[in-house]
């Protein structure tokens, strides 16, 4: 079978290898569709460390069963999302629901954990969610980002979301508009997005963003008090991962505000301490998503409360995976926003 390998920085290779079998307990899944996460990109150019080479990226999936072990549970032919963090479920992690931290196993197509960017998979049962035949395969493969922006939306109460007369969401690539959109599915009111790309910020106001900042066109900061008439924001939610945006994402608060991190791209940066402390902020950290919130996202995308069609930008036979990741290298105007892989 043809699988895509990442083999070195800003490298790409297609190979061919072997069908992986399913064996007891596991299924054979056949690759359908596949997302391009900004930490494929990222870790394509180098940027990271968060992928090893030589190996197979990829953890947005969706595909189909072409095998199934004896006494399964899911049937061959059945439509199916793959949640892609291992996990143990017998830890103390596990039993608080917190499988995205469970230390039993890293996220498939991360390091050197081989993932999804292939015609066949092997699964074991407990990872496998069916989906409707009335979502595309690539629709179903948004579950996995959609579920990212659902953890950190769900890290704010209803309360909060009610009170806010202003919220910040800064960075309007994949997960950030889904955020957008799940804030404005909760009932916040005054949704404004920061990104450094005008295309993105159209999509931005495509999601239900309420004002949108172009964070190279002036002060920053005296954007977000000219929209909130002073006030700033009552809660932020980060979604870059750079020492800046950190920044940017406290700056905007105002006494008593809340900032949400999603974004990993930078392992460490210089925050204002005594902003934090003598203005009583909260920071609260997000790392990628339970098995109940993968669930539910997912059972959003079926139900149609989430329209993820305005991000869907790009398609790529898994054949030219390599051209893909050329192409992202030079996506400057971030005119590219979800590209994907498919496999007929």
């Amino acid at each position: 079978m043809k699988a895509l390998y990442y083999v070195g920085e800003k490298s790409m290779e297609m190979r061919d290898i072997p069908v992986p079998t399913a064996g007891p307990g596991r299924y054979l899944v056949k690759v359908r569709a596949n997302g391009i996460c900004g930490s494929d990109v990222e870790g394509y150019l180098g940027k990271t460390g968060r992928r090893l080479a030589p190996m197979i990226m990829g953890h947005e999936v969706a595909g189909v069963i072409a095998e199934a072990p004896a006494a399964a549970k899911h049937a061959v032919g059945t439509r199916v999302v793959i949640f892609p963090k291992p996990f143990c479920g017998e830890c103390e992690f596990c039993k608080k629901g917190m499988v995205n931290v469970c230390p039993s196993g890293i996220c498939m197509g991360v390091l050197d954990q081989d993932g999804s960017m292939t015609e066949f998979v092997a699964v074991e049962e407990k990872y496998l969610i069916p989906f409707a035949d009335t979502l595309s395969f690539s629709e179903a493969a948004m579950t996995e980002p959609l579920a990212v922006a659902y953890r950190s939306v769900q890290k704010l109460s209803d309360q909060e979301i009610a009170e806010a007369a202003h919220c910040l969401v800064i960075g309007a690539g994949t997960i950030g508009l889904l955020v957008v959109a799940l804030l404005k599915l909760r009932g916040a009111k005054h949704v404004i997005v920061a990104d450094a790309t005008d295309f993105r910020l159209g999509v931005a106001r495509t999601m239900g963003a309420d004002a949108t900042i172009n964070s190279r066109a002036g002060d920053f900061i005296e954007a977000v008090k000219t929209l909130t008439d002073g006030r700033l924001c009552d809660f932020s939610i980060e979604a870059v991962g750079i020492g800046a945006t950190a920044a940017n994402s406290l700056d905007c608060l105002r006494i008593g505000g809340t900032a949400v991190w999603i974004g990993n791209a930078q392992k460490l940066v210089e925050v204002n301490m005594q902003k934090i402390v003598t203005t009583e902020l909260t920071i609260k950290g997000n790392y990628v998503y339970d098995f109940a919130g993968f669930e539910a996202s997912l059972k959003l995308l079926e139900q149609g409360r989430i329209d993820v069609s305005p991000l869907m930008t790009n398609v790529y036979p898994l054949a030219d995976g390599v051209q893909a990741f050329r192409d992202l290298e030079n996506n400057r105007e971030g005119k590219m926003l979800k590209v994907f892989l498919e496999n007929a």
